[in-house]
């Protein structure tokens, strides 16, 4: 799993994915925990003190989700940051904890059904590499794979604050949740998680 912790070959999400100027990826971890990983987006209550604008769904119990997507929030477990998670298949061995490399098969799909990206349809299907707790993600992504164990796959519904926030990052819009389904397929535990 040495592979390059580079974007190079990486499209769409594997980018929206790091944080912004891939901090992490570059090596720069002092500066990775001033520009990116947790805290990075808005909190619920601060954004609700901010003022939605009019029309938009911030509780995700009110949101309606594709047919296509299958998502069940009540099938699903909560978190106390509101990201959902829900095992689809089991895996085996350690679980995935800080420090760990680890590479992950995902797809992620607006509410709405549009699927943003998926490592299946790079070419070639590479799952995305990264360092749990070192590599600069959104904070649901890494929230959610934590844990996981190799051959794993879930589903996970990031409320809006625990990926783009109020600003979103095209082409995600502004407060959108994202359902992602996710497979561990490579793992290397370090020990320290």
């Amino acid at each position: 799993m040495q592979r390059d912790m580079t974007l190079n070959g990486f499209r769409t999400v594997a980018a929206l994915l790091l944080a912004p100027l891939a901090i992490a990826c570059a090596g720069d971890a002092g500066e990775e925990a001033e520009s990116g990983g947790e805290g990075e987006h808005e909190a619920p209550a601060a954004a609700e003190a901010a003022g939605t604008p009019e029309g938009v769904i911030t509780d995700l119990r009110e949101m309606t989700f594709a047919d296509e997507l299958a998502v069940d929030l009540d099938a699903m477990e909560e978190t106390e940051s509101g990201l959902f998670i829900q095992v689809l298949q089991e895996g085996s061995g350690p679980p995935a904890g800080y420090g760990d490399e680890m590479g992950v098969h995902y797809t992620v799909w607006l509410p709405n059904g549009s699927k943003v990206d998926s490592s299946h349809d790079h070419d070639p299907p590479e799952p995305l590499d990264m360092i749990l707790g070192s590599t600069a993600l959104i904070d649901g992504w890494v929230e959610g794979v934590t844990g996981m164990r190799m051959g794993e796959r879930r589903k996970l519904v990031l409320p809006y604050h625990l990926a783009y926030g109020t600003e979103g990052r095209p082409p995600i819009p502004a407060y959108s949740p994202l359902v992602f389904e996710v497979e561990l397929a490579e793992h290397i535990p370090t020990g320290e998680g």
